[in-house]
């Protein structure tokens, strides 16, 4: 039952002491109003009736900017993904603003709910609503700080945002260049002012190689004679070998000729590419056409060469069968055509 003593200071102001006791344990609190006193006794009461630890000393001190600020300073530099900080640290400066002032123990799940409502409201630049899979990078984000905090720090007990529910995400994009579009691609990159823009997009279709492995490819790691390169820079932190088809190896001899086969394959600045691919890509009327669609195109051209899932994965470097099952039905589709010559020629 909880006991309520009022308090008025020399300065005449009132304050109320509330204390809740029960033989699974105790807590005390002060109020400028005996109705929050009353409404955060019961809180307190039904968590311990349920057997629920009380936050500890930390959790009601630190608040949510202390835990932002000692995870960007001893735990971001240091994860494996630190390539991602910067994206990570714009997520939680987010969160700072939303719930920057607040003490890590009045962070409940409710609370972090209506802080994801409002974020879903927004709009996005282009006058549209966020898409959910923005929401839940954010809640991921907010996730990874208060493990760390429960772990690392040692600051709370509890991480609020696993009883958050995750919003939907959209279908991932399957857009893939068809023969005619991969042509008129290819002639604009060539005519481009941009030397390196043809060669370049020859390789991602060759090797599906995102567009920052393959501005951070080295010579070294490129072996024309045993024809495959080895991604050192990928998203997932882990190298991965990728065979040459003759084609790409050709694309590569051309450009090394003339050149010293030493340091980045390709010296040129991400903003310079961009610039180019865009012209490019416009001049050959593939405006809703993105460099990462490469990806999607090689992966594609993979399947419905009878590559199976594995081996997509193994060539794009997932880590998982899960991202590259929406090539499944492409993949499908000349496996039963496999099949079905087959039995033509030894079931007949």
């Amino acid at each position: 039952m909880a006991t309520y003593e009022k308090r008025v200071g020399k300065s005449g102001k009132t304050t109320w002491r509330v204390r809740v006791r029960r033989q699974s344990g105790h807590e005390s609190r002060s109020f400028a109003k005996k109705a929050d006193a009353e409404q955060w006794a019961r809180t307190v009461e039904h968590s311990l009736d349920r057997g629920e630890s009380l936050p500890d000393s930390e959790a009601r001190r630190r608040t949510l900017s202390d835990a932002i600020d000692k995870y960007l300073k001893d735990v971001l530099p240091e994860a494996a993904r630190n390539k991602n900080a910067p994206k990570q640290k714009k997520l939680l400066e987010w969160w700072r603003g939303e719930l920057g002032s607040r003490r890590l123990s009045a962070i409940t799940p409710a609370v972090v709910v209506e802080a994801r409502d409002r974020l879903a409201a927004k709009q996005s630049r282009l006058g549209k609503q966020l898409a959910g899979a923005t929401v839940n990078r954010h809640l991921a984000a907010l996730s990874a700080l208060f493990k760390a905090a429960i772990k690392e720090f040692h600051w709370t007990k509890t991480n609020p945002v696993t009883s958050v529910s995750k919003r939907k995400e959209a279908k991932g994009r399957e857009r893939f260049l068809s023969e005619p579009e991969r042509r008129a691609l290819l002639d604009a990159c060539d005519a481009s002012p941009c030397s390196a823009l043809g060669p370049i997009v020859r390789l991602a279709l060759a090797t599906g190689g995102r567009r920052g492995e393959l501005l951070s490819l080295q010579w070294a790691n490129v072996d024309l004679e045993r024809r495959t390169l080895r991604f050192l820079d990928t998203k997932n932190s882990e190298s991965r070998t990728v065979p040459l088809a003759p084609t790409a190896v050709a694309t590569l001899r051309a450009w090394r000729s003339g050149r010293v086969p030493a340091g980045v394959v390709f010296p040129f600045k991400v903003s310079a590419l961009e610039d180019a691919w865009h012209v490019a890509r416009d001049a050959a009327g593939l405006g809703d056409v993105r460099f990462h669609d490469l990806r999607h195109t090689a992966a594609s051209y993979l399947a419905m060469s009878g590559a199976s899932l594995m081996d997509i994965a193994a060539v794009l470097g997932h880590r998982t069968l899960s991202m590259v099952k929406r090539y499944s039905h492409l993949s499908e589709q000349h496996t039963t055509a496999a099949v079905d010559r087959m039995a033509k020629k030894f079931l007949a």
